[in-house]
């Protein structure tokens, strides 16, 4: 990813798309909007709470209108394997 102002550019399977995060605030909130390559936006939230030691990541995956059971498993799994990399990255 790479930044340009306000967002970060990052290459997907469908193309390349634009994320927008909230601004800094204390609460953990890091929701952040998605540009895709047709001009949609998707709107991701995303928190971080704390938990004792540590904090946990909690991100709500939505399914979009007219998205099918095997694009959403997808978006899912792609999801998945972004918070098994922040945890192993957290962890070390």
């Amino acid at each position: 990813m790479t930044k340009s102002g306000d967002y970060w550019i990052a290459d997907s399977p469908m193309g390349s798309v634009k994320v927008k995060f909230t601004e800094k605030n204390k609460f953990g909130v890091l929701d952040h909007d998605v540009t895709l390559p047709n001009g949609d936006v998707n709107h991701n939230p995303l928190r971080v709470v704390k938990n004792g030691d540590g904090s946990e990541v909690i991100f709500t995956l939505y399914r979009l209108p007219k998205v099918s059971d095997i694009d959403y498993e997808k978006d899912a799994s792609a999801v998945k394997a972004d918070l098994q990399k922040l945890k192993s990255i957290l962890e070390k």
